[in-house]
């Protein structure tokens, strides 16, 4: 006996091949409700995308101690030490 057509026979055997019960087969009426909640994950992700980055960039920063990024537009000040340089 080869080893699919045992395996095969052992869930017949166990009740879980059996179409008829219901176990064993997918329909649409299974997949869609499930195909449904993993579009709305999907879809909640697309919408906030940035902020959800924005977020986890943030919390990263704060956990490692990294100062938060400035803006391009933003001059930053010259400190005392580099002033007494030039």
């Amino acid at each position: 006996m080869n080893p699919i057509f045992r395996f095969t026979r052992l869930l017949t055997l166990m009740g879980l091949s059996d179409p008829a019960q219901g176990r064993g087969y997918l329909g649409p009426e299974t997949l869609m409700p499930i195909a449904s909640v993993l579009a709305a994950i999907a879809g909640f992700f697309l919408m906030f995308w940035r902020i959800i980055v924005k977020f986890v960039k943030k919390a990263y920063r704060k956990a490692r101690g990294i100062p938060e990024e400035l803006p391009p537009d933003v001059e930053i000040e010259e400190t005392a030490e580099e002033k007494q340089e030039q």
